[in-house]
Formats: structure tokens, C-alpha cells, sequence
């Protein structure tokens, strides 16, 4: 009983794939995904290793020497004068630490972050380029089942019309070659089912590929947002987000041009013990030192290299500025065409439906007259592949339809 429950669970589970859920597996499973995880690593490393600049940082050095010469002093016959030793040995902790350094710290770690956040929105736009794939396999494979079933309603039409056609035969109200013309045509759309049902396997395979699971042939495939145009919608596309932090790190870089200019103050000391000792060679023997200061250091010229630097930092923002520009208005172009063709299937199948009514009376009224010998088989099967053609043009405008609502969507960042 539980085994039942699980695979009944279990086929539930695989009954219905939805194309948003279709393009959220893709995404996760792309290698750029893995990427973005570890941009975000990066600037959480770098982010840590900026705010260290305002630490004290400390040194430790150990130095033992042998020199040739040392300094000396002439003989005095009133007081001994000092032998220093060639041989000398010093080790010394070194202490620095920044007290103000005109906001390069502070300028550095914004531009840090907005460099690899740059890096993360080019890998977002990378991903979303999956997405038309995704939705090319998708309503690609969901026109493949609605022919397939078309030409299943057909085949089962054809099947229950010609036992009534057999029985006339055997009656003698119509010829041996009807009955042979509904086998033949069954036959065909046998071939066709064939056919539709392969190229769907195969599409639904590469489909699966994306989303790392197999998709089966009787999966039901759903839009879970199918929404209506509406020319208020506001662009989200991870491009607008690319260039905007693009133009946040050349802003970034102009204010660290100017900062560069800054004085900036920091104090450091030493402490150690050696032999003799650093600042007292009259002290031989081994002894303890230290020293404390303050240091203050300020690049009064650059040559107007600053300047430039902000310029070309400027020139580059405006670059960007002109690529955000000519991107909206490419998009803008698109959506015009989407919205044309919305309209268009809309409008389309609006005739379609007048003209699948029209046409099943037709084969209603022609399949009489076949049952009476009135016309021949050929004839009536004409009029009912016309109708199976009729309704295939009637899905496939309904699919081109869902898919410009889709596209819209997809080019406003909104799915």
C-alpha cells in the first residue's frame, strides 16, 4: 500500500512541468550559476579585507649581521672607550597604524564592490540568455501535443466512421473502395501521429536536459503566467542593473582620483632589543629600545594627472550612459513587434473559430451524404483533413499567441 502511495505521489509529481518552473532549473543548474556563488565569495573577502586598513598592523623582524668595520674611537688615555662588536643581533616589533587617510579606504571598497558586482550582473545577463532557449523547447514541445492530439481526435474520428462505412459495403450501398480509402487515410494519420510523436520525444529530451529530469511524452505542459500586454509594465532586465553598476564603479573611481590627492596621517612605532642597542652603540651588551612618531605624507602635485583620470572615468560613464539608452530603445522596437503580434493572433483566431464552425458542419453534412453514396469517399476525407488543418492552424495561432505574451514578458525582465 505504501509502495502504491509513493509511485502515485511520484507520477503526480511528474504529471504537470510548468515553464517557470522549466527556466528556474535551468538557471540553477547552469554553470554561470556557480559562478555568481562565488562573485559573492569575492566581495565578501574583499569586503573584509578593506575594513582591516583601519587596524594596527604589526611586523616582526629579526636581523643578525657581521660587518667588517665598525665605528671606533681614538685611544683616550683618561676613560676606556667602548668596543662595539662586528658581530650585532636586533629583533624588533613593528607597529603601524592609520589614522586618516583621506577616504581611500572608504572609496577603495566601494569601488571593489561595485567592480565585482559588475562581474555578477554579466553573469546574470548570461543567464538570462537561457531563457529564450528555454522558451523556444517549451512552446516548441507544447505545439507538438496539441497536434498530436489533433490528429488523435482524428485517427479516432476515422476509426468509428469507418465501421459505419464497412457496414454499407457489406449493405452494397457503397463501393469496396470507400472502405479501402478510410484504410488508407488511417494509415496516413497513423504515420503522422508517428511522426509528431517522435519529434515531440526529441524535443522533450533536450528539454530535460536543461532541467536535469526526464520530461515523460503525457507530462502536461503549463504557462503559470500568461498575463495580458500592459504597456505600463517597467523594464527589470538584468542588463539595466549591468549598466547602472557599471556607471556606479567609474563614479567610484573618479571620487578615488581625487582622494589619491589627500593628505594622509598615520602613526607607528618600533620596539626591540639587540646587541648593541640600535640608538646607543655605547650600550654593548644586549638592551631593549623603542621609538614612537607620527607621520604625515601629502602628494602636493600630480601634474593634473588626477584630473584627467576623473575625465576618462566621465567619458566612460557616458559611454554607458549611451549603451543604457540605445538598449531601452532597442527593447522598446521589440515590444512593438510583440504587441503587433498579440494583436495579430488575437484577431486570427477569432476567424479561426468561425471558420472550424463552419467547416464541422461542413463535414457533418458531407459524412451524411457519404453514408447515402451521395459523393465519394475522397471527397469527404478532403473535407475532414481540411478541418484537421483548419484546427492545427487554429493551435498553433493560439501557441504563437501565449508565446508574444511570453516574449513581452521575457523582454521586460518580468518572468
Amino acid at each position: 500500500m505504501i509502495t502504491f502511495l509513493l509511485l502515485l505521489i511520484a507520477g503526480i509529481g511528474h504529471a504537470q512541468i510548468s515553464l517557470d518552473y522549466c527556466l528556474k532549473k535551468a538557471g540553477e543548474l547552469s554553470p554561470l550559476n556557480k559562478q555568481n556563488l562565488q562573485y559573492q565569495s569575492v566581495k565578501l573577502m574583499t569586503e573584509k579585507n578593506l575594513k582591516t586598513v583601519y587596524l594596527p598592523q604589526f611586523r616582526v623582524n629579526a636581523q643578525a649581521t657581521y660587518q667588517s668595520d665598525v665605528f671606533s674611537f681614538p685611544n683616550n688615555p683618561i676613560m676606556e672607550n667602548p668596543i662595539i662588536p662586528k658581530e650585532q643581533y636586533k629583533v624588533t616589533l613593528d607597529l603601524s597604524q592609520t589614522i586618516y587617510d583621506g577616504g581611500m579606504a572608504k572609496n577603495k571598497k566601494i569601488a571593489e564592490n561595485a567592480r565585482i558586482t559588475n562581474d555578477m550582473y554579466a553573469v546574470e545577463v548570461e543567464i538570462y540568455q537561457i531563457k529564450k532557449t528555454i522558451n523556444d523547447l517549451f512552446f516548441g514541445a507544447l505545439l507538438y501535443q496539441e497536434n498530436l492530439a489533433i490528429f488523435q481526435n482524428l485517427l479516432a474520428d476515422l476509426n468509428e466512421q469507418q465501421k459505419i462505412i464497412s457496414s454499407r459495403v457489406i449493405n452494397g450501398v457503397l463501393p469496396k473502395i470507400s472502405e479501402n480509402n478510410f484504410k488508407k487515410q488511417i494509415l496516413s494519420t497513423e504515420q503522422q501521429i508517428l511522426s509528431v510523436s517522435m519529434d515531440l520525444r526529441s524535443i522533450l529530451d533536450i528539454l530535460g536536459k536543461w532541467i536535469g529530469e526526464e520530461i515523460d511524452d503525457k507530462a502536461t505542459l503549463v504557462l503559470t503566467n500568461n498575463s495580458e500586454p500592459d504597456s505600463g509594465e517597467a523594464l527589470n532586465r538584468p542588463e539595466v542593473s549591468l549598466f547602472r553598476s557599471q556607471q556606479q564603479y567609474f563614479e567610484a573611481m573618479k571620487n578615488l582620483a581625487v582622494v589619491k590627492r589627500r593628505p594622509a596621517i598615520g602613526a607607528f612605532a618600533q620596539a626591540g632589543f639587540g646587541s648593541p642597542n640600535a640608538y646607543n652603540w655605547f650600550e654593548t651588551e644586549l638592551s631593549d629600545f623603542y621609538y614612537l612618531g607620527i607621520r604625515i605624507s601629502w602628494q602636493i602635485t600630480d601634474y593634473g594627472s588626477a584630473k584627467r583620470e576623473k575625465e576618462i572615468y566621465q567619458a566612460n560613464e557616458n559611454i554607458i550612459e549611451s549603451k543604457l539608452k540605445n538598449f531601452e530603445e532597442g527593447i522598446g522596437k521589440q515590444l512593438i513587434k510583440e504587441n503587433a503580434q498579440i494583436e495579430k493572433m488575437g484577431k486570427l483566431m477569432e476567424k479561426d473559430d468561425e471558420i472550424i464552425t463552419l467547416q464541422r458542419k461542413i463535414v457533418a453534412r458531407t459524412f451524411s451524404q457519404l453514408k447515402n453514396g451521395v459523393i465519394n469517399t475522397t471527397e469527404y476525407l478532403n473535407v475532414l483533413t481540411d478541418l484537421a488543418k483548419l484546427e492545427i492552424n487554429r493551435e498553433i495561432h493560439s501557441i504563437q499567441l501565449m508565446q508574444a505574451r511570453h516574449n513581452r514578458l521575457t523582454l521586460l525582465g518580468n518572468n
